[in-house]
């Protein structure tokens, strides 16, 4: 499936760093910036979780897409075949309801016991590159996704992201 430590709270770190430097570096709010981020990163495992993720990114004020576009890049993750549009409307109506487990686990790069474990009882354990593949997968925007499980957002519709050719994944 997909190799977290690409995506761990180390490499996270690190990137926000950066961030903070560009941003930040030299301005009396670096300091209070840095300590709000340490206070959401504290009790986090080595597998950055998509709720700490989302914080860190309203903090520092940066766009969420772009962050996920930037930090998640080489994700494997790619839109399910059935949102994919073709010339059948009664097909591009109703494909999207006809998905398994199975074919969203492929999709968003989450092993199915993982995936079936996250629908019956662990939603709040989901880590930020598990998220970010169910956005891709399910063709929204990774912010409407973050925003919808952790901010005011509103129910994203599902297959609304910009999409090229319709084999659009994360890479």
């Amino acid at each position: 499936m997909i190799d977290y430590k690409q995506y761990n709270l180390k490499e996270f770190k690190l990137f926000i760093q950066k961030i903070l430097d560009k941003k930040y570096k030299g301005k009396l709010i670096y300091s209070e910036i840095k300590d709000k981020i340490d206070v959401i990163l504290k009790n986090e495992t080595s597998k950055l979780s998509a709720v700490s993720f989302f914080k860190t990114l309203l903090i520092i004020n940066e766009d969420l897409d772009k962050s996920c576009k930037a930090f998640f890049k080489g994700h494997p993750a790619f839109i399910l075949k059935t949102l994919r549009q073709n010339s059948n409307k009664l097909d591009n109506l109703f494909s999207p309801l006809l998905n398994s487990k199975a074919e969203l686990s492929k999709a968003c790069a989450i092993k199915e016991t993982r995936l079936s474990e996250l629908f019956q009882k662990r939603f709040d354990e989901l880590y930020a590159y598990e998220a970010f593949g169910l956005s891709i997968a399910i063709g929204v925007n990774p912010s409407k996704l973050f925003e919808y499980f952790y901010g005011d957002g509103e129910r994203p519709i599902i297959g609304l992201a910009k999409q090229n050719d319709g084999s659009e994944s994360a890479k």
